[in-house]
């Protein structure tokens, strides 16, 4: 018999995996007892009394049934405040607790000094063992709102002895936790505080990032925002972590904590596409729900004309909709100052406005349990099911990868987002452009080297006025000049796609364009025509660079290589101005390890990267750009040789060929890093100065084309 109030504890005891073969007469006494409790907690709840303030208490084995449980470093005057708030909290009564402010204060993620460990549903974990493998007083609290079930040790000794299988999932279950939890230290530790104290261990699924090595800054995805609401609903620059920008907009939170302080019920969570969504026709611009949110992503919009941040297009789609209607027999009674505008994934579109808009594919979403991978799939499955079987060893090692955070993801599909892009027809562009250069180059070729090989050679044998002569005299006609045929043609379309190439910031900004094609297309396209184009050009020229038509060719030429050079520096600059410190941490951490056992190999090492460093250091102290630039250059011309060296000496020193290639391709990124202090305070100086060389150029190149276009077209041999 279950005394009043245990029914919903024990029908959740009973069902977990863990108790599976305990009697229910067992279980029901050791509820009774005590043994066994339930607590539900709301997000941000101390789990226990903080270890280290609690006397003689044996710590609990802790189950986690639902929601989630992180242990965290604190100061000792937030965690004295913070638990007497929730004491507060706990003994208050039901009016008293209804008089409670709605608005939540910081999360305890976001106050802890360091977030060192996370439990999601289905764990187990002893607090005694993470504190004294810590060494330090650890506060547990949820992250997210959470069952869980306390076990005393006298009745987990109790059942152990009656039933071995429990005893056994018991022992898999905390031993798995202490391994996983044993690989997180260094970068890992890094990276797991980052994924609790973001708040994305407790996003959906899919969390929005931006790869700074894929993104240009050119800001159209913002724009397309914008474009299609009248306000953005994302901001780039959010929290950076390695090589990926964590940006500004709704992750759609597991407890949606922006919900409830709504008086209106204008914020909601659609459960059936599992996302929060503001019905703008009722919302009155409280801010509640903005303040409410921890992650700054909802914003207040004036619809106001007065207004310091009014939005002119944003009103015009609001009324357009009908949604600022107020009064007798609308939803809203008075007038609106303000609407709340947050993300909500483009729910009533096709396709994802800022992914689509991306064109490089530097904006993405991905799962976020697959970018941390707080632990390996067999190790959650294996949760799920009770501990009932053993973890494989490679398994328990594969805890929160750094590579994705160093090296990026390499996703330029627009990764799980909606999104209208052709996947095939950028590289069917490059695929056409190309074999249309090849083909002409051919031609060119087999003309000054195998003339009667050539195309025009099998015309001219055809026609009725070389029919009859000997090969020798139709091969003296077979040439390769400027302003013949193949020449005119090459010139037409190379001039063409240097069109194309120029006007492509036009293009993008187009609605029909857009229509047309993705910016990832034009882009694409940009780059082709940009680089072929110039190719064909050539051929025109045929290299007779002995007129003043050779100063567009030169032009043209000069605006190629900064414009080549300005991809390099799009995709230098955010890597080394702030996307390296995981990855510098990463290596220091590995040559640590190998100091003790290759000493001399780690010297060698060390010396190395101190020259490196003391040359960047050099050029960093000079204020010439150009020299800053060219050494940029000339150090990733000359990687490969210098890796080849460094594997070199090494193997001289007889380290094994597979640490040797470690340690030679670490050092080779810790010369790039080193590389920092010369690009991170000239970062944006270099990335403008680039179009201070590319725009002017575009121009007289354009004017010199016009102009030879215009005295060549009655000369041309058509």
């Amino acid at each position: 018999m279950l005394p009043p109030g245990m029914e919903h504890d024990y029908a959740l005891v009973r069902q977990l995996p863990l108790f599976e073969g305990v009697s229910n007469e067992d279980l029901l006494a050791a509820m009774h007892q005590g043994g066994i409790t339930v607590r539900r907690l709301e997000r941000d709840m101390f789990v226990l009394e903080p270890i280290g303030l609690s006397q003689g208490q044996y710590a609990p084995v802790v189950h986690v049934a639902t929601g989630q449980v992180a242990a965290a470093l604190f100061n000792d005057h937030v965690l004295a405040e913070r638990r007497a708030q929730q004491l507060a909290h706990e003994a208050a009564s039901k009016e008293e607790r209804e008089a409670e402010s709605l608005i939540k204060p910081e999360p305890l993620a976001r106050v802890a000094l360091k977030n060192v460990a996370l439990f999601m549903q289905h764990d187990l974990f002893n607090s005694g063992a993470l504190h004294a493998a810590r060494g330090q007083p650890i506060a547990f609290y949820t992250t997210a709102p959470s069952q869980l079930v306390g076990l005393d040790h006298r009745w987990i000794a109790e059942l152990a002895v009656r039933y071995p299988v429990f005893e056994a999932r018991l022992r898999r279950a905390l031993n798995i936790s202490k391994e996983r939890l044993a690989w997180v230290s260094g970068v890992k530790q890094e990276l797991l505080d980052f994924f609790v104290r973001q708040g994305i261990s407790v996003s959906g699924e899919m969390v929005r990032v931006r790869q700074l090595g894929l993104c240009i800054d050119c800001k159209l995805c913002e724009e397309a925002c914008e474009d299609r609401y009248g306000a953005r609903r994302l901001t780039l620059g959010g929290y950076q972590l390695g090589m990926l920008d964590f940006i500004y907009t709704c992750r759609t939170c597991t407890d949606q904590r922006c919900v409830d302080p709504c008086a209106y019920d204008s914020i909601k969570f659609d459960e059936k596409r599992g996302e929060v969504v503001i019905n703008e026709a009722t919302c009155t611009g409280c801010t509640a729900c903005a303040q409410s949110c921890p992650y700054g992503a909802i914003d207040m919009i004036e619809v106001e004309p007065e207004a310091p941040t009014f939005k002119k297009a944003f009103k015009a789609r609001l009324e357009k909709k009908g949604s600022l209607q107020f009064g007798p027999g609308t939803p809203r009674i008075a007038r609106a100052r303000r609407i709340a505008n947050k993300c909500d994934h483009c729910i009533a579109y096709g396709d994802q406005a800022c992914v689509s808009a991306c064109p490089t594919g530097a904006l993405i979403e991905i799962n976020a349990y697959d970018l941390f991978r707080e632990r390996s799939p067999k190790a959650a499955q294996l949760a799920k099911t009770g501990f009932d079987a053993d973890l494989p060893k490679k398994d328990r090692k594969e805890v929160l990868p750094v590579m994705p955070f160093t090296e990026g993801v390499a996703v330029r599909s627009g990764g799980l987002a909606k999104v209208k892009r052709g996947r095939y027809a950028p590289l069917l562009t490059w695929v056409v452009g190309i074999f249309a250069f090849l083909v002409a180059l051919g031609e060119a070729l087999l003309r000054e080297y195998a003339p009667t090989m050539s195309y025009l050679f099998s015309q001219l044998s055809a026609s009725e006025e070389y029919r009859d002569l000997p090969t020798e005299l139709v091969v003296q006609a077979v040439d390769n000049n400027p302003g013949d045929q193949l020449s005119t043609y090459c010139g037409l379309v190379g001039t063409a796609l240097m069109v194309i190439a120029a006007i492509y910031p036009i293009f993008r900004r187009i609605g029909l364009f857009r229509w047309l094609a993705s910016n990832t297309m034009w882009f694409d396209f940009h780059l082709m025509a940009g680089t072929v184009g110039p190719m064909f050009i050539a051929l025109h020229s045929v290299l007779r660079l002995d007129s003043w038509v050779s100063s567009a060719f030169w032009s043209m030429v000069i605006v190629v290589v900064s414009g080549f050079l300005g991809r390099y520096l799009y995709t230098q600059v955010p890597e080394l101005s702030s996307g390296v410190e995981l990855e510098e941490l990463d290596h220091e951490r590995f040559f640590q390890l190998h100091r003790p056992r290759n000493t001399v190999a780690m010297a060698e090492i060390d010396r190395e990267l101190a020259e490196q460093r003391a040359k960047a250091q050099r050029v960093a102290m000079s204020p010439s750009m150009l020299r800053a630039l060219w050494w940029l250059i000339f150090q990733d011309v000359g990687r490969i040789p210098r890796t080849l060296a460094r594997r070199g000496r090494l193997a001289q020193l007889g380290v094994d060929r597979k640490t040797r290639a470690e340690l030679a391709k670490r050092a080779g990124r810790m010369i790039v890093i080193a590389r920092r202090q010369v690009v991170a305070p000239k970062a944006q100086i270099l990335l403008h100065s680039w179009k201070k060389v590319h725009v002017p150029f575009t121009v007289l190149l354009a004017a010199l084309s016009v102009v030879h276009i215009s005295i060549s077209w009655g000369h041309a041999h058509w």
